[in-house]
């Protein structure tokens, strides 16, 4: 029997009615929990009669039902239970009833995520509100629906059962990340090769345990990835809003980067519908790799003819031309054959998102252009050929450069100018210079001899 993973969370929403004697709605039950009970009552407009919510605080010494696929390792075979989404009953009620909003971490077209306190508990949460008017019940219900199941996993963001409608949104509640995304947390020249290791291998083992419940998340970026610990340790996946069942027809998510859009959804005309498969997924997390370690996207779009950048990689990924692109020349030759496998062109050959495990005792940034001045690499294989010649040539162009720069600082001190130098204006002086001496020639002058007399 699998080890049993217990997580805490802060409060969670009962919906009981008269006479029911317990929750319809929760998936434990917690005898020895203790309770807060909300006394205004909110009528919801798809239910006649009216509900009561309840706060409930588990008890960190109460017994856990193994029947909370919340608290428990999932099953092999429960990976079809998790596409049955169910309706809900949202109850109707202000921010204010039961929230402190403290401020707005962030909002964008469809929703806005808020930092709140909970007064009945004191607990901070994180309320993502989403516009009513840009969305169905159906999607706010399959959002929350996927987000909650999926959050037993160590690095998928956790969803407490709180969902609620304001006269404006359709609200759920989740953990907060203390140190936002990783787009805030991403510098203009990427990260460090260890903090890239470490954010995706978790985010590989998150989208690894998506696809093995058959669902493709169709919307990795760097805003959808909290970070937990300033050192990288624990990141979470989260954003659920474009989550599909793998082979469901779909039509292409809205207002997401163009330079993270696969090509073959790319070259889709609007309003066509494809089938979701999880190779997007993978072609996501390659893009996703190269902008953490650089700080900016590879291209802007997989275009062949409209882009520069994706048509030169095309053609090495291809192996039509054994020249590397330029803006991919800092990485080693192991994370270039995991690029080509993440970044095919064709769908069928892309690799799984857990391909970049194989990787992680690889050297990634080993041919640094900007920093390193020769490359010391024994016995190179083919690959690594480029590699050499590449850090000779730079390694020629810095003593160029380093010399160039001494020169100048040692005219600077003697206060001599350093700046460009016109060859037609030194060529026009020495022309003058030759006039005036032809000018002054004194024959009788010139043909004194000197005799060189004997010293006494």
């Amino acid at each position: 029997m699998g080890t049993i993973e217990k997580r805490s969370f802060s409060f969670r929403l009962r919906r009981s009615r008269a006479g029911d004697g317990g929750s319809t709605n929760s998936r434990n039950s917690n005898n020895n929990s203790s309770t807060c009970t909300n006394n205004n009552r909110c009528n919801s407009p798809q239910t006649p009669t009216s509900t009561s919510m309840k706060l409930e605080v588990p008890n960190s010494n109460a017994s856990v039902s193994r029947r909370s696929s919340i608290y428990r390792k999932p099953d092999k075979d429960d990976s079809g239970l998790i596409h049955i989404i169910r309706d809900i009953d949202l109850p109707l009620m202000s921010f204010t009833d039961q929230y402190n909003i403290e401020k707005v971490l962030a909002e964008g077209c469809f929703a806005k995520i808020l930092l709140t306190t909970h007064r009945p508990t004191q607990t901070k949460v994180v309320l993502k509100a989403v516009h009513a008017e840009l969305t169905t019940i159906q999607e706010f219900q399959k959002e929350f629906h996927f987000n909650y199941e999926l959050s037993h996993q160590r690095n998928i963001l956790s969803a407490y059962n709180v969902a609620f409608q304001t006269k404006d949104y359709y609200v759920f509640a989740m953990e907060h990340a203390p140190y936002g995304d990783l787009a805030s947390n991403l510098g203009p020249n990427g990260l460090h090769e260890n903090a890239a290791k470490t954010i995706t291998e978790q985010l590989s083992s998150a989208l690894s345990f998506m696809h093995s419940k058959n669902l493709v998340h169709r919307d990795l970026k760097l805003e959808n990835v909290l970070v937990f610990t300033p050192d990288f340790s624990r990141v979470k996946l989260c954003d659920f809003g474009a989550t599909t069942k793998k082979g469901t027809l779909v039509h292409k998510v809205k207002h997401t980067w163009t330079s993270f859009v696969p090509p073959e959804i790319l070259e889709i005309v609007k309003n066509e519908r494809f089938h979701c498969l999880p190779c997007s997924d993978s072609w996501q997390f390659g893009i996703l790799l190269y902008h953490i370690l650089t700080g900016s996207p590879p291209w802007n779009a997989a275009n062949w003819v409209k882009d520069a950048n994706y048509c030169n990689f095309m053609k090495y990924e291809q192996r039509k031309t054994t020249k590397i692109p330029d803006n991919f020349r800092r990485f080693s030759p192991r994370l270039m054959r995991c690029f080509r496998k993440y970044l095919s062109h064709d769908p069928e050959d892309r690799c799984k998102v857990t391909e970049v495990t194989k990787y992680m005792k690889d050297r990634w940034v080993e041919c640094r252009v900007a920093t390193s001045k020769s490359a010391i690499l024994v016995a190179p294989t083919p690959d690594q050929d480029s590699c050499i010649y590449l850090n000779q040539r730079e390694a020629r162009k810095s003593q160029e450069d380093d010399n160039k720069q001494r020169l100048r600082r040692m005219m600077s001190t003697y206060g001599l100018d350093h700046s460009p130098v016109d060859q037609n204006a030194v060529r026009k002086r020495v022309l003058d210079w030759l006039a005036t001496c032809d000018d002054n020639f004194d024959r009788e002058i010139e043909s004194l001899v000197i005799v060189d007399t004997p010293t006494q």
